[in-house]
């Protein structure tokens, strides 16, 4: 199932566990239960962003886990999640 992490400052549905930076999260699915099963993967990815010293902790632009080569706006998990971005 792929997701649609925005960074926020307010009300994030997720934090980076390592620097506590905040990020919506917009769903391709509005199964609770794979949305669930979910969250790993997005921790990890948030964890793997800290792993590359030379850029930028966190994308500055929304970002899909599992990732993508397409723009975000035009991702599963934002057209069916209701991302405005």
């Amino acid at each position: 199932m792929q997701a649609l992490c925005k960074a926020s400052d307010h009300s994030p549905d997720v934090t980076c566990p390592i620097c506590g930076k905040g990020f919506h999260i917009y769903w391709e699915r509005t199964s609770r239960t794979q949305q669930d099963a979910a969250l790993p993967a997005i921790q990890l990815a948030l964890r793997e962003h800290h792993d590359h010293p030379e850029t930028a902790t966190h994308p500055s632009l929304p970002f899909t886990v599992p990732s993508w080569s397409g723009l975000p706006q035009f991702s599963a998990a934002a057209l069916l999640g209701g991302a405005t971005l």
